[in-house]
């Protein structure tokens, strides 16, 4: 199909990313974004309206495919909706979308179909956590629904579990997301996340990526929605057998078992533990900011395998990669993640030729840029090696500026490959 117009949903940097390889398709006629940010300005029309209003939206426009980048509209059913108008969506219905936005469907469906996970236990009330924790020991505590990076807590002593348990299950903190827990063994390894692609019965694997949670350098610091991130992390062929297997494949027979028309990406947060990998985590969407450093890496059109995917049509193919390395460095305001400053002009933009820029958390007003969220602008720099793409990278950053701006130094330091 050819003379296509997209409209891409969402408004960080991964939807940046997907919009800067979307631009460069054969099959792109017109580009739109709601809500975008200050860097879509250039790529896209930017279109006000509310994520409701999407499907007429898309209707009136003549739109051929709607991108949905975050995670919320999935969960809320906004594929179903646009499918009523005939709208191929590039993401899954809101049955699909349970893979990420309830954690207890999602442990219970690795556990029905013999998916590696760590074991775990729901809780439905503060007291039967707390006492299953008083009992077997601190566990990782994983608030049931959507909450935004924040509903993932690693307790260092019996106190600090009790207070995140209360936080959740009786102050509410997050709504009716923490009213059930999954309490999950603690396990240590090293993490991975892996993308694919699928229509529910082929998928495409496409590059892993390392990123880094945590707000500051030697992983410390409050988790964030993620401060960088650095592909491909090469896997061994046993490894990689493991994950497709036990992992991927187990993954869409379950889908289609439980009758899940499953089209989009589904993100494997993983961890390999003596070199067994095991699911941490489900997303239904591609990561933020490992996006950033994978697309810039494929060679292939973005939009034709986006589109194939929407209409069940996706070529049993491997994509092309560039035989490089890319490394993703977050800037962010202030305060971020809690309560972060906005408003702060940025400048040096336009000096960065050796890498390339996704936006945000910014604004464009009068031809100028403005942060406007905690996460503001990815600086991605491209090697031949992790190294020369993490140089290239703090290179760039070292010459934008806005007030109060801060970022980890140690992004892509001593990343090794998983034999």
């Amino acid at each position: 199909m050819r003379d296509m117009k997209v409209l891409i949903v969402g408004s960080g940097g991964r939807e940046d990313a997907i919009a800067y390889k979307v631009k460069q398709s054969r099959l792109l006629s017109k580009l739109y974004c709601i809500p975008g940010n200050g860097g879509m300005v250039e790529k896209g029309e930017i279109i006000e309206g509310k994520i409701s209003d999407i499907p007429q939206i898309a209707k009136d426009l003549g739109i051929d495919l709607i991108i949905v980048g975050p995670e919320a509209p999935l969960v809320e059913g906004l594929a179903n909706k646009c499918l009523e108008h005939n709208i191929p969506v590039f993401g899954p219905d809101s049955k699909g979308a349970q893979l990420e936005g309830s954690k207890v469907f999602a442990k219970n469906f690795m556990r029905k179909n013999d998916i590696p996970t760590a074991d775990y236990y729901v809780a439905s009330n503060y007291d039967e956590a707390v006492n299953y924790i008083e009992k077997y020991g601190l566990k990782v505590i994983k608030a049931d629904g959507l909450a935004g990076g924040k509903g993932v807590v690693i307790p260092q002593d019996l106190e600090s579990a009790r207070d995140a348990l209360h936080r959740f299950m009786v102050e509410k903190s997050l709504g009716a997301s923490g009213e059930r827990v999954v309490l999950e063994e603690i396990l240590i390894g090293r993490e991975l996340s892996c993308f694919i692609i699928t229509d529910g019965k082929d998928y495409i694997l496409l590059p892993s990526a390392q990123d880094y949670k945590r707000a500051y350098d030697g992983n410390k610091g409050p988790n964030t929605g993620g401060m960088g991130s650095v592909a491909p992390i090469a896997i061994s062929p046993d490894i990689e057998s493991k994950i497709r297997e036990r992992i991927i494949e187990r993954t869409l027979e379950g889908l289609g078992r439980e009758g899940i028309s499953y089209k989009g990406i589904i993100y494997f947060g993983l961890m390999l533990v003596n070199r067994e990998p095991y699911v941490l985590e489900y997303n239904v969407r591609l990561g933020d900011p490992e996006t950033q450093a994978i697309v810039p890496l494929i060679e292939d059109d973005l939009l034709e395998l986006f589109y194939e995917t929407a209409v069940f049509k996706l070529p049993k193919v491997n994509i092309k990669i560039k035989s490089m390395y890319s490394c993703c460095i977050v800037l962010a305001s202030k305060g971020y993640p809690g309560s972060y400053e906005t408003g702060k002009e940025i400048s040096g933009l336009d000096n960065l030729s050796e890498c390339i820029v996704f936006h945000a958390g910014t604004r464009f007003v009068d031809g100028k840029f403005y942060t406007s969220g905690g996460r503001v602008l990815n600086i991605v720099g491209i090697g031949e090696s992790i190294k020369t793409a993490r140089e290239k990278a703090y290179s760039c950053v070292s010459k934008v500026y806005f007030e109060n701006m801060f970022y980890r130094r140690d992004i892509g330091e001593g990343v090794m490959n998983i034999d």
